[in-house]
């Protein structure tokens, strides 16, 4: 099971660093004016960072889906959106499985209004 470890950066958007043994893949999550916005894949190994989102981050909560490199989650979530096992980009988080997609749990990350915002994966 992971750990969320979170602090503001110097550089804007939303970074995430896995700070674990393990690769994973994350996928992220949004409000935009059009509904939930899902994408993925970023696929980052152990002792890694990348951005998910450069820029000023606009939004103050961001939503976050962590898998092991077998696809299995490794991280508990606050939220069920949809995704897909290939690369993507989504909206609306409901009605998954009417659609063809695959629901997951995502773990809700308040940035607390910050334009920066790094996520540090880590074992508890």
């Amino acid at each position: 099971m992971f750990q969320i470890l979170a602090s503001s950066d110097a550089r804007a958007g939303l970074k995430i660093c896995n700070g674990s043994l393990d690769l994973v893949n994350v996928a992220v999550g949004y409000e935009t004016e059009d509904g939930i916005r899902t994408e993925g894949w970023w696929t980052v190994t152990a002792n890694a960072c990348t951005h998910l989102i450069q820029g000023d981050l606009n939004q103050s909560k961001y939503y976050l889906h962590i898998a092991d490199g077998f696809g299995e989650s490794r991280l508990a979530g606050d939220i069920t959106l949809c995704i897909r096992e290939e690369k993507f980009i989504l909206y609306d988080g409901d009605q998954c499985w009417q659609r063809g997609l695959i629901e997951a749990d995502f773990y809700q990350v308040d940035t607390e209004g910050a334009q920066d915002w790094t996520v540090l994966l880590s074992y508890d």
